[in-house]
């Protein structure tokens, strides 16, 4: 009924939508994060959360359903990967902070490029750090 590389396919996209779940279960949940330049504000109501958490239900009872007719792994994400690709992907957001890159929207001034600059390096070194040691799985003090 199945070929692998359907099997794989439909695994894949159920997986992902799976995690999108789990996102949303922990706002239903009451997830706010707030830290230094990122906030969420949950403002679902109770009956919001309430039908968010059925219908979630809902979506898993049709995945588990497929998983069993169509005998599909569930997808195993090691944490570090996922630490490693977000902090891989952020170095170029970071680095078009460098003062030799904001002039692409209009002139920066020498304060500026003398504050900005070596921040911005200090993060980036940061990143390839963090990136460094998870992806290696290593135990080295960030």
């Amino acid at each position: 009924m199945i070929n692998e590389n359907q099997r794989r396919s439909i695994a894949t996209a159920l997986g992902l939508l799976d995690e999108t779940l789990c996102l949303f279960e922990a706002y239903a949940n009451g997830r706010e994060v707030r830290s230094v330049c990122y906030e969420e504000q949950n403002r679902l109501t109770a009956r919001q959360r309430r039908d968010l958490l059925r219908v979630i239900g809902r979506f898993r009872a049709v995945m588990e359903e497929m998983k069993q007719a169509m005998n599909l792994p569930s997808t195993v994400v090691d944490v570090r990967q996922r630490i490693w690709g977000h902090a891989a992907g952020f170095w170029e957001v970071l680095a078009e902070l460098d003062s030799k890159r904001l002039r692409a929207y209009g002139p920066v001034s020498s304060d500026l490029a003398a504050y900005l600059d070596p921040r911005v390096q200090r993060l980036l070194d940061d990143l390839m750090r963090l990136s460094t040691t998870i992806g290696r799985g290593g135990a080295e003090e960030l």
